[in-house]
């Protein structure tokens, strides 16, 4: 706990399911998006491509790389050898958080994947 403070012993865990996140979250990517369409001469489906490959690279860096929390220094708890996947809702499988976290990259990948084909 930082500072013998009351809160959270690990705010890596919880800080997702705060209230409002999963709009930012969704509000981030296409204002990522919209900010590529205003580069001349990029197309749609390039910016489509480029935001869901940007989206996936920064899932894999900051949910699946990067081993314990960045406020909590390495000798405190067991936090330090899980990725904030595992951290995230204290390792329980299949909340909502996580669904929401595996839908939005396919949901993108499904976005840009319907700019390349006609149905």
């Amino acid at each position: 706990m930082l500072a013998g403070g009351h809160g959270d012993p690990n705010p890596n865990a919880s800080w997702l399911d705060s209230r409002g996140l999963w709009l930012a979250y969704v509000l981030g990517m296409v204002s990522f998006h919209i900010i590529l369409l205003a580069i001349p001469f990029v197309q749609i489906p390039y910016a489509w491509t480029i935001t869901n490959v940007s989206h996936n690279l920064a899932h894999l860096y900051f949910l699946h790389s990067i081993k314990g929390a960045p406020w909590m220094s390495i000798e405190c708890g067991e936090n330090r050898k899980y990725t904030h996947w595992e951290q995230i809702d204290y390792g329980e499988q299949f909340t909502t958080t996580k669904k929401f976290l595996t839908a939005a990259p396919i949901v993108l990948f499904v976005l840009s994947m319907e700019n390349y084909f006609v149905f």
